[in-house]
């Protein structure tokens, strides 16, 4: 009989032990599980993004859902445009992109049966989109400029610094129009091909 108890006493230890084990388990399971939610949804697992410079430096590591002053960043966004450097040694300066809209302006003039035919190209610093962005809006681009020049009479427009005062204003409505269906202009001169009052 003391043999009997002293086995059921063992026993009764050992299922103490291994509850105590179990308990110890279950407790660093659990805290493991939190950790690792916490970690998820704090976005600690989300993929990083890398920002690289066409010289392979690695400029900053954001991630992809905040920004590096905490703002919400959209994954899908379109990349900011960036001016193109030209390799220069003595210093930075961009490169330009030219061109010119397809086809020609014909515009009557303030106060007379005069009218103002003229061709139109323009500059950025910016790449490609800017141009892009012109072609995908020509309309409405050419509806804002043949309101703008509809404005002008023929003495207004009579000598080179007129002309010039033109481009710029043409520049600022362009400018704007993109702004407004785009949120980025890029338009940096406007060029007069050809210009005719008749």
């Amino acid at each position: 009989m003391a043999d009997e108890e002293a086995v059921e006493g063992e026993e009764k230890k050992k299922g103490g032990i291994v509850k105590i084990l179990l308990f110890v388990i279950i407790g660093i399971l659990l805290i493991a599980i939190s950790i690792g939610a916490t970690l998820f949804l704090t976005g600690f697992f989300d993929p990083k993004t890398v920002i690289v410079d066409e010289a392979g430096n690695v400029v900053s590591e954001l991630q992809a859902d905040g920004g590096a002053d905490g703002e919400t960043v959209d994954p899908n966004a379109p990349k900011p445009l960036d001016k193109v450097a030209k390799e220069l040694p003595e210093g930075q300066k961009f490169d330009q992109l030219y061109n010119e809209m397809e086809r020609k302006f014909t515009v009557n003039l303030t106060g007379s049966k005069q009218f103002c035919q003229f061709t139109m190209g323009f500059m950025t610093h910016y790449d490609q989109r800017v141009v892009d962005n012109v072609y995908k809006h020509e309309l409405a681009l050419r509806s804002a400029i043949i309101m703008e020049v509809s404005t002008y009479s023929k003495d207004q427009l009579a000598t080179v610094t007129d002309k010039q005062k033109l481009a710029n204003v043409l520049k600022s409505r362009m400018n704007q129009v993109l702004i407004g269906y785009e949120d980025f202009g890029g338009i940096e001169e406007v060029f007069f091909t050809e210009f005719v009052i008749q």
